[in-house]
Parts: C-alpha cells; structure tokens; sequence
C-alpha cells in the first residue's frame, strides 16, 4: 500500500515504498524527491495547502503501473506563532547536523595526524632517507603514509572548518528573522500580498471554489500579520525597539538613512517619507531610518534621549577616523593621519605616546553597558579635539602642557619601573606582559603588540622539530601561541 499524505506540519509526504520497487522513479517525474531526513516528498510542502495537481498525477502514474495508493489531505493551518517555531527548530537542527558533520571531521583529522605522528616521532630529528640500505624500501612506504595522512589531517580540518562556518551561518540567518527591522519588512511583505489575494477575492470573474481559496489565504496572511505586529509591540514595550512612523518625522527633519548619510525630509508619507535628494536614495521606508535630527537636537531612536547634533558629528567623525587608521596599512600618506589617531587616543589618558594599544584599550568603557555612554561619547569628542590639533601642526609638548587628563581609571595599568624577562611558561595569573622582546635591523626591540594582565598560561605543547609551545591568553580575552625560548618583558605579580 502506497499513502501519499499531506499535513501542513509535515508536507507532503510518500509512505509504504521500498528500494527497488521503482516507486521513486515513478513520482519524481511529478515533482517529488528524496532525502534521506524526510524520504520520498514534495519539497518546500511544509506549511502550504497540497499542490493536488502533482498528488492526483503521481497518484494516477503509480496506480498504471499496478500500485495501490492511498492519498489523504489535511490541510488544516498550523497558527502563526507554531510555523515560525517549527522553522526555527528545523534550522537549529541543520545547524546540529553540520556540527556532527565538523566534529566527525575533526576527528578524522585527529586520527591522520596521529598516525603521522607515530611514525615521524619513531625517526631521529634530521635522519636522512638511505637508499641502498636494506631497509629503505619500508622506510620510505612508512614515510609516504605520513606524509599521506599529514595531508589528508589538512584536507580534514579545512573541511571541519567549513562545516563549522555553515552551522554558525544558518544559526545567524535565523536569528536574524528576529531583528525588528526585519519584521518590519516582513509586515509590508505580508500586507502586500494581502491586498493581492483581497483583490483576487474581489474580482467579479472569480468562482466560488477560487474565492474560496483567497479567503483562505486571506486568514492566513492576516493571522500572520497579527503575530508580527505583536513582536514589534512587545519590543516597543519594553523599550528594546521602537520603530519610526510617521507620528515622529516630519517635513525640513534630517534623517540618518541605514548606510548612506543624513537628508533632508521632503514629505512624510504613511509608509515612506521623501528625501531631498537629487540622487538615490530619493524614498525609503522607515525600517531603514535610524536617526533624527531637529533643533540642534539628535535622537538616535524614537524613545531615546536626544544629545546635542554638534556632539554627535563629533563622535561620527571621530570614529570614520578611527576606520581610516585601522585600514591605513603601509601607505604611507595614510600613516600621518594614523600616527595622530593612536596619539590623541594616548594624551587624552595621560599615556605615553609609545603606550601599547593594550594600556589604551583598558581605559575604554564598556561597550556593553548602557550607564558609560555618556563617557564613550565624551572621550571620542576629546579624541577628536586632540587629533585636529595635531592634525593643524601643533606640537605634543604644547598639547600635552594644556591639556586636561581623563580622570576616567582603566581597568588596569602598566606598573612603573623596568619589567624582567620570563620565558612564557614562567608566567602567572596575575603577572603584567609589557611585550615580547624581538631583533629587528637594529638589535633587540621590545615588541608591544602582546600586553596586558595574564589570565591562563597552558602547558606545553611539545611539535617535534617545531619545537615547544605554550598558548598565553590575557584577562581581555586575548591569546597567542609562544615558543617556550622567546623572551618576554614582565612586571611580575607580586613583586619580582
């Protein structure tokens, strides 16, 4: 008995067929396919009423050659709020697939690179190959499987790593289905085809059974419709997110458009609002508003406390150079202006201009918390004000003699005094890297890239010829891999 069965939970689905009985080769020249998750199915049949066309066909061809079939249609909907659940969970379960997929993966690649290391550890370091020697044929088999397998560990950990990056890519693009912006768009999508099908519905030459079906529709899209308005009015009530509408825009306001600047508002419309603009964008709709400005005024949401416009290009313009200087590379017209960027971000605190970008970044505030925007925007303002000054050719003496320090304490600072050299597995939680010492073209230099309180130093990791390791990991979250004779400078906790 073959059940072709379609629920709007489970699609359309094909039941009782085995391999070899020609079942599949039959039905897939009507639309259905196989997988080895679902079985022999309809794709994309899952929350849509059954395309009985492709049912009645497929059905019809089986029972020629002698099959019989039983065909049962429910197509009742699921609510609104059940099918977005069911899609989220399908998509986290993908995600699981291609992580067990990485992890099966990485253990290949495990089980490759300690076969290689079997055989590469049991040869002395630098043994050459002997040809002549009775047992060179057999070393060089033993010698080739490593080689082979080294490859193969390669192959292996890119293919885990790809795997890795498609799980963490459907888990992102289902997460952002929840981003209200989104669901902005998706409202207009949905009451866009609503007055389709109204339409439909409406239209004096539609029968009955086609009415029917766009009234079906029409509950559908308006159920859905409802779900989405409610994400939005439960984030606007609890101040997460408030969208722009026309109640809070209007003609000669300057608007921030997602990605292109500030315009001056024309109209306001009840979906869009017109800009001044002689090229595009010329219309946008108000999911892709992000700011306001009126009276010297600038509200970044319409529930949010304005700040001074002046302020604000203040700290917009401070943070392109920021950009700019983090782009700059070795071009070195770009340098200067780069120089001045780490210079600014150094006086401001009161930090020597040769200070690591670590001792900087422990006088920022927290990103994350709401009660130091204030500050973040204060120091940016102060940033920028010391970076034209250097930016007009004032000298850092001049700068450094009038200017008034951030009171603002860092996280932690640099101790005074020379720092010793350790090797990195002499470390401790708690000890202070100032940096790694290195030799450049011109003799031993410290090098500061690699600075900050310790958190966690490993064990060592002995890699034959490589030599041995140890990972260093600081309380920022920073690590890096160290060879166990590199030298360090260290301010040792406590004291030396």
């Amino acid at each position: 008995m073959i059940v072709i069965s379609h629920t709007h939970a489970e699609g359309t689905i094909l039941s009782g067929s085995r391999r070899g009985d020609g079942v599949y080769d039959i039905v897939k020249l009507h639309g259905f396919r196989y997988s080895s998750q679902v079985g022999i199915h309809i794709r994309g049949s899952r929350d849509k009423d059954a395309q009985r066309w492709r049912i009645d066909a497929a059905a019809a061809a089986l029972r020629e050659r002698g099959h019989e079939v039983t065909v049962d249609i429910d197509d009742v909907w699921r609510p609104a709020a059940d099918r977005e659940a069911a899609r989220s969970e399908r998509a986290e379960e993908r995600a699981d697939r291609l992580d067990d997929r990485a992890g099966a993966a990485v253990g290949r690649r495990d089980a490759r690179q300690a076969a290689a290391d079997r055989v590469l550890d049991g040869i002395p370091a630098g043994q050459p190959e002997l040809p002549g020697h009775h047992s060179y044929p057999a070393d060089r088999r033993r010698r080739e499987r490593a080689w082979n397998n080294l490859d193969q560990a390669l192959v292996e950990d890119r293919t885990a790593g790809l795997l890795a990056g498609r799980a963490d890519a459907v888990r992102a693009h289902d997460a952002a289905k929840e981003n209200p912006r989104a669901v902005m768009r998706r409202i207009e999508r949905l009451q866009a085809d609503q007055r389709r099908w109204q339409r439909e519905h409406d239209h004096p030459g539609a029968g009955d059974a086609y009415r029917q079906r766009a009234q079906r529709e029409l509950d559908r899209l308006g159920e859905d419709i409802v779900h989405q308005q409610a994400k939005l009015g439960a984030a606007a009530a609890t101040g997460a997110f408030v969208a722009w509408s026309s109640a809070n825009v209007a003609k000669g306001d300057l608007v921030k458009v997602g990605g292109h600047g500030w315009y001056r508002v024309t109209r306001v419309n009840r979906k869009t609002v017109s800009l001044d603009n002689d090229q595009w964008p010329q219309r946008i709709t108000f999911d892709e508003l992000f700011g306001r400005r009126r009276d010297g005024q600038q509200w970044d949401t319409p529930n949010g406390e304005p700040w001074p416009v002046e302020l604000a290009v203040a700290v917009a313009r401070w943070h392109r150079y920021l950009r700019t200087a983090a782009a700059a590379g070795y071009d070195e017209p770009a340098r200067t202006p780069a120089r001045h960027v780490g210079y600014a971000q150094r006086l401001v605190h009161g930090l020597s201009l040769t200070a690591s970008d670590a001792e900087v970044a422990a006088f920022r505030p927290d990103p994350d918390d709401p009660a130091t925007l204030a500050d973040r925007r204060r120091l940016a303002a102060a940033s920028l004000a010391v970076f034209e000054r250097l930016e007009a050719g004032e000298t850092v003496p001049d700068i450094a003699a009038s200017l008034t320090v951030d009171e603002r304490p860092p996280v932690w600072r640099m101790p005074a005094g020379d720092p010793v050299d350790r090797h990195p597995q002499d470390l401790h939680p708690g000890d202070i890297i100032a940096g790694i010492w290195d030799r450049g073209y011109d003799g031993r230099r410290l090098w500061p890239h690699f600075a900050g309180p310790v958190a966690t130093v490993s064990g060592i990791d002995r890699r034959r010829e490589a030599g041995d390791w140890v990972t260093v990991a600081l309380t920022d979250g920073t690590s890096r891999e160290l060879r166990t004779s590199q030298w360090l400078a260290v301010h040792c906790c406590p004291p030396c």
